[in-house]
């Protein structure tokens, strides 16, 4: 590689950090990737993989002949603190002229009692962990504790899949709740019609082997408890020290901490003319591609784009799988229903394609 290219390192190999250095040109860039794990996975297809709808070559593509193939090179380990010039990791230490921070996030338990018993499909080694229990012990009652897009498309699933008594517990009072009323209400009727059990206004207090213990003293016997009720910012996120807005890194219009280190992602709080980016894999796709583009105009001398937020708090853009191979398309206030097999289709082909171009 020639000396005379700008050094970028990306820090964390989920969504947005592998498609920043598979779209970004290696003309006047030389990328390293810091990943402590094996592979690139796509967390949107978890609930199909935890139920035997996805096969594990969908839903995860391991980075190193991938890396190789772009002309990056692979650093497999943990990012422990970022000096001046200097990524410095558990075991060695990588030199940068820009940096990019993609680390995701950390399941966040709110401090509840118990949540060792709990499974967890943040990550896919929990969700590989998930899959291997329902298949052993075919648990007759399942409580999902969360009712974001996570929740709900593990609950339809595992609906379709298990003859089980499927429960969503929210703390919140409707599903879905960073969303649209007439979104929740409409994922509210087509879980109900599925025979989920939902529990709105819920609070979970504790969590044993055998049930789950709310705050009002009462308690519904569990085989099976899946977590999904939140995120926080990881241990390296947590650990630097750059300005935050509820833990999570600030960004400017160009999606920079400061000059020369930029935040993708879940790791990120960016908010562009009054919009919030929300923390979705859209969001993270067009924040990579956008980066890299940026980032080939530093190295050229010349002077980058401001990012526009697509998918914000207020106006929120996503495709909710409701099983039975249909799905909702959510755009804003709007929700649209019809087609819902051909929504399913498009969600469908968008999740796997994404792990597909990673091989």
């Amino acid at each position: 590689m020639s000396s005379d290219k700008k050094k970028v390192v990306v820090i964390g190999g989920g969504i947005a950090g592998a498609e920043l250095i598979r779209t970004a040109s290696s003309d006047n860039l030389e990328f390293t990737l810091i990943e402590p794990k094996p592979n690139v996975e796509c967390q949107a297809m978890y609930p199909e993989y935890l139920c035997g709808m996805a096969r594990l070559d969908e839903v995860a593509a391991p980075l190193k002949p991938f890396c190789d193939r772009v002309g990056a090179t692979l650093v497999s380990d943990k990012a422990v603190r970022l000096e001046e010039g200097t990524i410095v990791c558990s075991k060695t230490e990588v030199d940068y002229d820009m940096a990019v921070i993609a680390t995701g996030a950390a399941q966040n338990y709110f401090g509840i009692k118990g949540v060792e018993n709990t499974f967890s499909i943040n990550t896919l080694e929990e969700t590989i962990r998930a899959r291997a229990f329902l298949e052993e012990m075919n648990p007759e009652r399942i409580m999902i504790i969360g009712s974001g897009l996570t929740g709900v498309e593990s609950a339809c699933v595992l609906s379709e899949s298990l003859d089980a008594s499927i429960y969503i517990i929210e703390a919140l009072t409707r599903i879905l709740p960073v969303f649209s009323e007439s979104t929740s209400d409409m994922v509210e009727k087509a879980l109900s019609k599925k025979g989920v059990n939902i529990l709105t206004s819920t609070r979970v207090d504790e969590i044993t082997t055998e049930s789950i213990i709310f705050a009002d003293g009462s308690s519904l016997d569990c085989d099976m408890a899946i977590w999904t009720a939140g995120i926080k910012p990881s241990e390296f996120i947590q650990s630097l020290n750059l300005p935050k807005n509820r833990g999570w890194i600030v960004t400017d219009q160009y999606l920079q901490a400061r000059d020369g280190l930029f935040v993708l992602g879940d790791a990120a709080w960016i908010e562009v003319d009054g919009k919030l980016a929300t923390k979705t894999a859209l969001e993270a796709e067009r924040q990579a591609k956008h980066t890299a583009k940026n980032l080939e105009r530093l190295a050229l001398g010349q002077k980058m784009e401001k990012y526009s937020v697509m998918a914000s708090a207020d106006g929120q853009v996503a495709l909710i799988s409701l099983g039975c191979d249909c799905a909702v398309g959510v755009y804003g206030k709007m929700c649209i229903s019809m087609p819902t097999k051909l929504i399913y289709s498009l969600k469908s082909w968008i999740d796997r394609s994404f792990i597909r171009r990673f091989r």
